[in-house]
């Protein structure tokens, strides 16, 4: 079978998302029937969501949801989520939160909102661009979360404060059994909270005698005044009540369960029965997920006798239906006293339905809740290891630590199973481990499934590790398993784009720089048509930085900031899978002469730490702060950020190929700079480029006194020139000039001139500035002075800048995303409130910040922190 990457099978995993049936569902308002027009009530609710945020707060059984989705059919601006646990995570929250807006209709075409996609870990940055967009929604829109006790993380609920904070377009509605841990009280104080309780939700004479009339029943005044006596008012209860065939007391504090079962359950004829108890295993049920449930069953047509009564109710998703909490608890216990072994079957075929209908988290509940852990493993390594790389990766995780792993016989899929659960946690050792029982276990012939998550999850573990050649070798392993497939299972595109970018990142890393930037390209140009992945931004960033490096400026950097610009509008800017996008327009900005922000570069993407451990991405950005200090002539800040680059070499093991040219030139330049000898530890420091490395000698030897010397090394690489990249003849150049003019020999000039028309196509203004020869200024100086070209007015002005002053401090610790931002709102006039409302977060929060912040920064306050910013390049 032919793997090759194209925008069809980039469009398969898209198309195969969207047609999520059961998520379209818990993303529609409930149809519930209108047989009871509870005028008073819906008042209520119109009043209510003039408020930023409406509680629907009462026990079970209360018509929270009834109420509210009764109302909801009434208006067009609302969107819909029913939580499950599985939303209790901020990643598949926001995930869900963002698919029922965009469901809803309330996210115009071209919206922020549309473009938004859920990082591997919900980042301040990924929030603020969601408060952002959700703040520009052209109309007001009510989100509605049932069942929103279910909510308990504390960054789900720290998100929805947020949201909460300031005033904006949207209008919360939870549906909840007991009042969220949300600052309630502050929202009370500002009249921005209305709350609908039980006392509001109960039923009245009037509405008893209408449930009474729809279940062809007559009822009196008197009568229904008793019922809801009786009962209180409980709408489970008058149901219960009114279909009884005796006459208990049926209250709010009593269990419901024995009721339904005698009177929901009992009453039914034994097919129906059966329907209804083993449909109950999954949220929501349709005709084909029944039949999966119950073969050959009765059909799902069956449920319409029981929609009216509330206790099943229609979701907006076409053919969609779902039971009432209680009901749906009681049927569940039900089955699993009656017949266990259905039970567990019943959640084995949902799990084998929810995987081929594109749900395979839910799958992997299922198969967890029926204890058949062979299948919980089939289901990941098929199906659900695919979304390792997006927002469901933290989800994923938590199911995996579920595994009773000390328990089970150990299999090859399980194996699998508890290498992705170390990868995702940053215990590779453990993941190695785990890997090499996995191969063992699986043996000779293993499904192409499992060789390829294999083979993906050895190359994880290696980018996390910094071994490039074991990255390259198991993407190259991946694509082959891939290759022999004998069938597309589920996850089959999800693991070729990562195998691919594995493969080609690799490639790079070692070295192989122009096969894999060809390959790298047609990765991405397959992917234009497709939705946005981390394996493709990754893909992106690593082309850049690869057409960086083989000296393509003007084309790396134009990709690296389109890559940076789509990360920030899709709210993926603080993903590692970025991080080389800003090393390499860094670098292009940096070889023009651009050192703050370069500067502001480096510490963006130091502060990408979103998503895993990549060794490699930070070396060269330790790589880009070294040169971004020669440039500012800052020795000491030079010095650090070399050590701590050597320090990340070190722990690699070496440094990879693709970076050893840089390492050799920031290594030339420290010594350079700081006039002291210094050797490298970081692995071998020799260039492959042996241009490079000569023309890095040449200019030490320059340095040392021994111009004569470097002469002969100068004329060899210059004779080769044509073969070179530009910036490498540039350097070329000035060393020559450099050692003429210390020789006193005639062609300084001209040589001086040539390296400017040379650097003149990629305006490469950083080599006559940085580092440079001191016995070359008055010449450069006097020969800019009668040049206009672009390149030669650029080095005019940095010649003529002078010194700044003393050398401040380098930064040791990196800033984080958050504060990086609160750095650049500082200059600003704004108090801590407003920057608060800036970022949606409390006033104590951007306290918080401003703390760490100033103690990275070595500051007491906000001048200083402005002037240290300054200083730093990190503000204009």
């Amino acid at each position: 079978m032919s793997v090759e990457m194209d925008a069809e099978n980039v469009r398969a995993t898209a198309d195969r998302a969207a047609g999520r049936g059961m998520l379209r569902a818990r993303a529609s308002i409930p149809r519930v029937p209108r047989t009871i027009l509870r005028s008073e009530l819906t008042a209520r609710f119109e009043e209510a969501v003039a408020h930023r945020l409406t509680l629907v707060s009462a026990g079970p059984g209360w018509g929270k949801t009834t109420a509210a989705a009764r109302w909801a059919q009434r208006r067009k601006d609302v969107a819909w989520l029913t939580l499950e646990a599985r939303d209790d995570g901020a990643s598949a929250f926001w995930q869900h939160v963002l698919t029922a807006m965009r469901v809803s209709g309330a996210v115009p075409a071209a919206h922020p909102l549309g473009d938004l996609r859920v990082p591997t870990r919900v980042t301040p940055a990924f929030l603020r661009r969601l408060y952002s967009a959700i703040e520009a929604l052209p109309d007001p829109t009510v989100l509605v979360l049932d069942d929103a006790h279910l909510l308990t993380d504390d960054d789900v609920l720290s998100g929805l404060a947020d949201l909460l904070r300031f005033p904006g377009p949207l209008r919360l509605v939870l549906a909840t059994r007991a009042d969220p841990v949300l600052p309630l009280h502050r929202l009370r104080a500002e009249g921005e909270l209305a709350e609908i309780v039980a006392e509001d939700l109960a039923f009245r004479p009037v509405d008893v005698m209408a449930v009474a009339a729809a279940e062809g029943q007559t009822m009196t005044t008197a009568d229904a005044g008793a019922l809801v006596e009786e009962t209180g008012g409980w709408p489970v209860g008058v149901r219960l009540r009114l279909t009884a065939a005796h006459e208990p007391a049926v209250d709010p504090q009593a269990s419901a369960s024995e009721y339904l079962l005698a009177e929901v359950l009992e009453r039914q004829e034994h097919e129906r029965r059966e329907l209804l108890l083993r449909t109950s295993v999954t949220s929501a049920v349709c005709a084909d997920l029944a039949d999966a449930l119950v073969p050959g069953g009765v059909s799902v047509a069956a449920f319409a006798g029981l929609v009216s009564n509330d206790f099943v109710t229609a979701t907006g998703g076409a053919g969609w239906f779902r039971y009432h909490p209680l009901l749906r608890d009681m049927l569940r216990a039900q089955l699993r006293l009656e017949d266990p072994e259905a039970f567990r079957e019943a959640h084995r075929s949902a799990a084998r339905w929810m995987v081929h209908n594109g749900e395979p988290r839910q799958a992997l509940e299922h198969a967890a809740t029926a204890g058949d852990w062979d299948l919980f493993g089939e289901v990941f390594v098929d199906s659900a290891a695919g979304g390792l790389l997006g927002p469901d990766r933290e989800s994923l995780a938590e199911a995996l630590r579920a595994i009773p792993y000390a328990d089970l016989p150990h299999t090859g899929t399980l194996e699998l199973c508890a290498a992705a659960d170390a990868v995702v946690s940053g215990r590779f050792e453990a993941a190695r481990v785990h890997l090499a029982a996995a191969r063992r276990l699986l043996g000779t012939t293993p499904r192409a499934s499992a060789s390829a998550l294999l083979a993906v999850l050895v190359a994880m573990a290696a980018r996390g590790t910094g071994d490039v050649g074991a990255v390259e070798a198991a993407g190259r392993e991946a694509v082959d398993a891939l290759e022999r497939a004998p069938w597309r299972f589920p996850a089959f595109e999800s693991y070729l784009v990562i195998a691919l970018n594995n493969r080609d990142v690799g490639r790079l890393l070692v070295g192989d720089v122009a096969v894999a930037r060809e390959a790298l390209r047609d990765l991405v140009r397959a992917s234009c048509d497709g939705p946005p992945s981390l394996a493709l931004f990754n893909a992106r960033a690593y082309l850049a930085f690869g057409d960086l490096v083989a000296g393509d400026i003007d084309v790396a950097d134009a990709s690296a900031r389109d890559t940076l610009a789509d990360a920030e509008r899709w709210g993926w800017s603080a993903s590692l899978q970025v991080r080389m996008a800003y090393a390499a327009a860094g670098m292009a900005g940096l070889l023009r002469g651009e050192d703050d922000e370069a500067d502001r570069l480096v510490a963006q993407g130091l502060a990408a730490d979103a998503g895993g451990a990549e060794p490699s991405s930070v070396l060269a950005l330790r790589l880009l702060q070294t040169f971004v200090a020669v440039s500012r002539g800052r020795a000491h800040a030079a010095e650090l950020a070399l050590t701590a680059a050597e320090e990340v070499a070190t722990a690699l093991g070496g440094t990879p190929m693709l970076l050893r040219d840089l390492v050799v030139r920031a290594l030339a330049e420290v010594q350079l700079l700081t006039r002291t000898a210094r050797t490298w530890h970081g692995g071998r420091p020799a260039s492959d480029d042996l241009a490079v490395a000569q023309v890095a000698r040449a200019r030490l030897l320059v340095a040392a006194g021994r111009a004569e010397a470097a002469l002969p090394i100068t004329r060899d690489v210059l004779r080769h020139g044509a073969g070179h990249a530009d910036l490498v003849r540039v350097e070329a150049l000035l060393a020559h000039a450099s050692a003429l003019a210390r020789l006193s020999r005639p062609g300084v000039d001209d040589t001086l001139s040539q390296a400017l028309d040379v650097a003149g196509p990629d305006r490469l203004v950083r080599p006559f500035v940085a580092a440079r020869d001191e016995a070359l200024d008055a010449r450069l100086t006097r020969l800019v002075g009668t040049r206009h070209d672009p390149v030669a007015r650029a080095v005019r002005a940095r010649l003529q800048s002078g010194p700044t002053g003393p050398e401040p401090d380098p930064l040791v610790e990196p800033l984080t995303e958050r504060e990086l931002a609160m750095l650049s709102a500082l200059p600003t006039m704004e108090s801590n409130a407003e920057i608060a409302a800036d970022f949606y977060v409390s006033v104590n929060t951007v306290k918080a910040h401003l703390k760490a912040l100033y103690r990275k920064l070595g500051v007491a306050s906000r001048r200083e922190a402005v002037r240290r910013g300054r200083e730093l390049g990190l503000l204009d």
